[in-house]
């Protein structure tokens, strides 16, 4: 509840951020109308940077509502974004990599058959394709498939303290976190923090289905209503429009909530993941300042136990 709660916080801290990105966004794109394509490399460029860069500000929002960190410095959040991009980018390849090995390794088992699968996809042919079809409806597939979607989940889900840690560090005086620091922390937490929103989010994806189809928004009819492109009209009422207007923004305000709840997962992770290494760096410390350093401490050390034994003995 904890988690949920403050995935709420940083919804609505975050809410005008992500406003002012997409317009960002759309002023870029007005400027680049004549050319698309410049617009599309740049995205591309910069998508990735810009979405952990919205990572970022959602964990520090996060961590300032549990009074973790100390003001931003947009020169390192900028910075930490595009390194951690190149960091997700480097694990991203290595999980691609290990999903094509796994696959060969099935393939090898029996699981798939890859020449059957490439014949299918190339020639077009409708019984290669209904064999393939049939092929994947085997419960050894099914199995598979579960069992490596559970794995890349967890292995993403490790990245949720490190991406958090170098969130915490764009502050004048924060620490300076590796990329990698607190990989793996949290994983299995994260991991059944995103099962439990995707049952949430999927109960949500059919309500919101239903309203759609429902929801008398065209002049008294709703899209189940309709039989023909002709009624689709524009809606005349202000309470059509203001349907319309919740049609539109509950799907934009559920995603932005989902990034906060994961977002709210990772601050967490990191402040226990935090506090649970510095108490046991505080542990050593102060065993190290226990722990005697010479032969004449030692000596010291055993006298005065055999005078407390003695004296006790008396």
């Amino acid at each position: 509840m904890r988690t949920f709660a403050l995935s709420l916080s940083i919804f609505w801290r975050a809410l005008p951020c992500w406003a002012l990105l997409v317009a960002i966004l759309y002023a870029i794109f007005s400027f680049f109308a004549e050319s698309p394509i410049l617009f599309l490399i740049l995205l591309g460029f910069g998508a990735g940077t810009l979405m952990v860069f919205m990572l970022f500000v959602n964990v520090r929002s996060g961590l300032i509502v549990a009074d973790e960190v100390n003001p931003t410095d947009l020169g390192k959040l900028f910075l930490r974004s595009f390194k951690f991009f190149r960091f997700f980018a480097i694990f991203n390849s290595l999980m691609g990599g290990l999903s094509l090995g796994a696959y060969y390794v099935a393939s090898q088992m029996g699981i798939f058959d890859f020449d059957m699968a490439v014949e299918a996809v190339t020639t077009g042919n409708t019984e290669a394709l209904e064999a393939l079809y049939a092929s994947l409806s085997r419960p050894s597939v099914y199995a598979y498939t579960t069992a490596t979607q559970i794995l890349s989940q967890i292995a993403y889900a490790s990245l949720a303290v490190p991406m958090a840690a170098n969130a915490a560090a764009c502050s004048p005086k924060a620490r300076d976190y590796e990329i990698f620091w607190g990989f793996g922390a949290g994983a299995l937490r994260m991991f059944l923090l995103m099962l439990v929103a995707g049952t949430i989010v999927t109960g949500m994806v059919l309500v919101y289905g239903f309203v759609l189809l429902t929801m008398p928004v065209f002049d008294g009819l709703s899209l189940m209503q309709v039989t023909s492109l002709e009624e689709l009209t524009a809606p005349s009422t202000l309470s059509a429009y203001l349907m319309i207007a919740v049609l539109v923004l509950f799907p934009i305000a559920g995603f932005v909530w989902f990034i906060s709840l994961w977002c709210a997962g990772a601050t967490l992770c990191f402040i226990d993941h935090r506090d649970r290494k510095q108490a046991e760096n505080d542990f050593e410390i102060s065993r190290v300042f226990e722990r005697p350093h010479s032969a004449e401490d030692l000596r010291a050390l055993r006298l005065s136990r055999m005078k407390g034994t003695a004296s006790g003995q008396a």
